[in-house]
């Protein structure tokens, strides 16, 4: 039996502790602890509140964690605090997610109900595909990149680190989102978005800060 718990206990850490409950109702050899957050929770959750980063830093014990937090760079930030040897980073996919073909997928990702994965995709690690997005033929998502509810990836796109795509975004073949980039929700992305940059609207434009 493997001890899990969920970093993070927002709204996303909620629906990730959903996806542990249908997976143990499945028959996953999982027991679920509680939840981890820099934030005090233990008035909202109580016994099922574990504690901050240092807590998870000094647990006695190997567990299990499932790094709930929606956007990339912060997630990077969480990991790279967590030194723990004793703790590994899950990968928690929904059974309701739909996968066609053989998918590699790194460790720390999370892949939500409805997601739509096609064939010959490379998820990297930390990687969040969220409700019902689509990721079409040979796509690279690359680690700590973040596709939100609804969003679609035609074939061949890359998303290179820490990139975020919106809700309901679209991203058309071949075109490859760099470093630390943002799609806005609803954006369609026709061409290649240089890192750091954050585009919004259809098509999609740079926004300059």
């Amino acid at each position: 039996m493997t001890e899990i718990a969920v970093y993070g206990a927002g709204g996303f850490g909620r629906e990730v502790n959903l996806i542990v409950q249908q997976l143990i109702k499945k028959g996953y050899p999982y027991h679920f602890l509680g939840f981890f957050d820099d934030e005090d929770k233990s008035s909202e959750l109580g016994k099922l509140y574990l504690g901050d980063t240092e807590k998870l830093n000094n647990w006695n014990r190997p567990i299990s964690v499932a790094l709930a937090i929606g956007n990339g760079k912060i997630r990077k930030k969480v990991v790279e605090r967590i030194t723990n040897p004793r703790v590994e980073f899950s990968k928690v996919i929904s059974p309701y997610a739909i996968f066609n073909d053989i998918i590699s997928i790194g460790k720390g990702s999370i892949i939500c109900a409805g997601a739509n994965l096609t064939t010959n995709i490379n998820v990297g690690e930390f990687v969040v595909v969220n409700l019902n997005a689509t990721i079409g033929h040979d796509c690279q998502l690359g680690n700590f990149s973040s596709v939100m509810p609804g969003a679609n990836l035609a074939g061949e796109v890359k998303l290179n680190e820490c990139a975020f795509v919106g809700s309901g975004a679209n991203i058309l073949n071949g075109v490859e989102m760099g470093k630390n980039t943002t799609l806005g929700a609803g954006g369609v992305l026709t061409k290649n978005l240089d890192a750091e940059k954050t585009a919004v609207g259809v098509p999609a434009k740079i926004v300059q800060k």
